[in-house]
C-alpha cells in the first residue's frame, strides 16, 4: 500500500531521537505523525559514521524476527529538506533507505528512513542523545518491554 501524498509532501519513519515530536518539530515544523507502524527484521543500533568516534548516532540493523516501531511522519518535501541536510545525507553519514512498514492492521506502507551507510564501528551515544529516544517511546507511547529494549 502506498500512502496517498500530496505534490510536494514527504514522509519519514523515525525510530530514534526523531520519535519525539518536539525534536522532529526542530527540522519539520509542520510534520503530521501518522501513527505507530512496525517494521519487520530490525532493530535499533548505533553506530559511527566515519573515522571520527564522536560523530555517530541511530541506525538500523538487520535482526531476524524482530520487530522495531517508530512513527511515521508527513511534512512538506522542503521541511524533509532540511531534515536531509541536518542528517548530513550530503556528506554520506547517513543514507536514505525505501523500507515497508506495516501498519496496525498489518497493511503494508512503502516508506523511507536513514540509516547509516557505512558504519566504521560501535557508537556509545551520550544521554543527551538517548533522551529524545526514551521521551519520545514513552510520548507515542510504545510498549514498556519495547521501551526497555531500547
Amino acid at each position: 500500500m502506498t500512502l496517498q501524498l500530496k505534490e510536494n509532501e514527504a514522509i519519514y519513519f523515525a525510530y530514534g531521537t526523531l520519535l519525539e515530536l518536539e525534536s522532529m518539530r526542530k527540522y519539520c515544523p509542520t510534520a503530521e505523525p501518522l501513527g505507530i507502524y512496525r517494521l519487520k527484521d530490525f532493530r535499533l543500533d548505533f553506530k559511527t559514521c566515519g573515522a571520527d568516534p564522536s560523530v555517530g548516532g541511530c541506525t538500523l540493523k538487520e535482526a531476524p524476527g524482530n520487530i522495531m516501531y517508530g512513527i511515521l511522519y508527513r511534512m512538506p518535501a522542503a521541511e524533509r529538506q532540511n531534515l536531509d541536510a541536518a542528517s548530513g545525507l550530503d556528506k554520506g553519514l547517513w543514507a536514505v533507505l525505501e523500507i515497508t512498514l506495516l501498519d496496525k492492521d498489518d497493511n503494508a506502507v512503502s516508506a523511507v528512513t536513514y540509516v547509516i551507510p557505512n558504519p566504521a564501528g560501535p557508537h556509545e551515544p551520550p544521554p543527551s542523545y538517548v533522551r529524545p529516544i526514551l521521551a519520545g517511546a514513552r510520548e507515542i507511547p510504545l510498549a514498556s518491554d519495547y521501551i526497555d529494549q531500547l
